[in-house]
């Protein structure tokens, strides 16, 4: 590979942290307008609420993940 187009890896961290910014941004689209759809609710509400429901979300996907990868290496010898 041409080291002229090779990426560096500053540019891929910064790459990969702009897409989970997206992400983010899209789901939190999406629990607005659920949080809206509710009758009486209160925009202020839902911007307290986020963080803690973001931070259930990654919880819960960091478990997921780590027990995937404890299955996934079952058996060898690390």
């Amino acid at each position: 590979m041409d080291e002229n187009k090779k990426p560096t890896e500053r540019r891929q961290v910064t790459d990969l942290l702009a897409l989970i910014d997206q992400i983010i941004a899209y789901w939190k689209e999406i629990g607005r307008r659920i949080f809206e759809a509710m009758p009486d609710a209160d925009p202020k509400v839902f911007e307290q609420e986020w963080p803690k429901t973001l931070e259930n979300f990654f919880l819960a996907e960091t478990i997921r993940v780590a027990k995937r990868l404890r299955f996934l290496s079952e058996g060898r010898d690390n």
